[in-house]
């Protein structure tokens, strides 16, 4: 008889986070923990192999992690975040758990899961910007999420937005990631005001304190530029955006929407939502992959249960 959990797990730059749901979409368990700056390959290997140990029923594992990744081939090329290039997690996963294991970008994936439960269910075409330790796009068209040739498609938290900006742990100078993520955000701040807030805390200041107004004033300006360019590229039906910077809610979206209709005078913009699975869209998507490697298509009815 088939086994009907399917486990996935998100590999982020601050924490791993991990979900397995059942045939129904409901949640059998989920955790997180901290990444470790080395070693990352084998701390989610580690993962795997345990959740394969305490929960014996999981047909197939969804691994997901930011960066340049072959999902084809189930390795990672590129993460200048994580201790991540070169690794073959789903190779080194299935290899370790005995169970089919499948790799994926983590943007692409919370595009997955949004389009099939989540904010972009019914479009036709929708962009899925996931704003966490990095920034990353799902380019969703037709209900597939395109990769791009040498699998880059999305990377856009690091095309540049300000010409000769500030440098960004990639090399480059002036990438989107360095003024609009969270981690991003928290820097400039701290570097202004010398004191370590995080992006929560930058947020919770709006409206009382300067830094906290310019800082974030110039992140959402920042998405907007690049919003602005993927629009007028690609002419997406919506544009979703997550990750944990969408706990925001209006102070983010509302002004973000504004800079947005200021930049496209000439023609309606695209409706720009918050994603309705929030920062589990990743582990959404990283199940619905698991569910694929095992061979199923029970992830086409899932709705999220809770």
């Amino acid at each position: 008889m088939t086994a009907s959990l399917y486990a996935g797990i998100d590999v982020g730059g601050t924490a791993i986070k991990w979900m397995i749901v059942d045939a129904a979409g409901r949640i059998e368990a989920q955790g997180r923990a901290p990444t470790l700056r080395r070693g990352v390959a084998a701390q989610s290997t580690a993962i795997a192999r345990r959740l394969s140990d305490e929960h014996p029923g999981i047909a197939g594992i969804g691994v997901i992690c930011p960066g340049i990744v072959d999902e084809a081939a189930g390795r990672v090329v590129y993460a200048s975040n994580l201790d991540l290039d070169g690794a073959a997690l789903a190779e080194d996963i299935g290899g370790a758990t005995g169970i089919p294991a499948r790799l994926g970008h983590d943007g692409r994936a919370a595009g997955i899961a949004e389009g099939l439960m989540g904010a972009g269910r019914g479009a036709s075409s929708f962009l899925m910007m996931p704003i966490g330790t990095g920034i990353s796009m799902a380019v969703m068209l037709g209900g597939r999420a395109w990769a791009g040739a040498s699998y880059c498609a999305g990377e856009i938290g690091h095309a540049p937005v300000f010409p000769d900006g500030e440098t960004c742990g990639c090399g480059q100078r002036g990438c989107l990631e360095v003024y609009a993520s969270a981690t991003g955000l928290a820097r400039r701040y701290r570097d202004a005001a010398g004191v370590d807030v995080g992006a929560r805390g930058v947020e919770e200041r709006l409206g009382s304190d300067p830094i906290a107004d310019r800082v974030w004033g110039t992140g959402v300006h920042a998405l907007a530029v690049s919003l602005t360019q993927m629009t007028l590229a690609l002419d997406p039906e919506r544009i979703v955006v997550g990750g944990g910077l969408s706990h925001a809610g209006p102070r983010l979206l509302d002004p973000l929407r504004a800079e947005l209709a200021d930049m496209l005078r000439w023609r309606r913009p695209p409706g720009l939502v918050a994603a309705e699975l929030g920062d589990a869209a990743g582990r959404w998507g990283a199940a619905v992959l698991g569910a694929r490697a095992a061979g199923a298509s029970c992830y086409e009815a899932w709705e999220p249960l809770r």
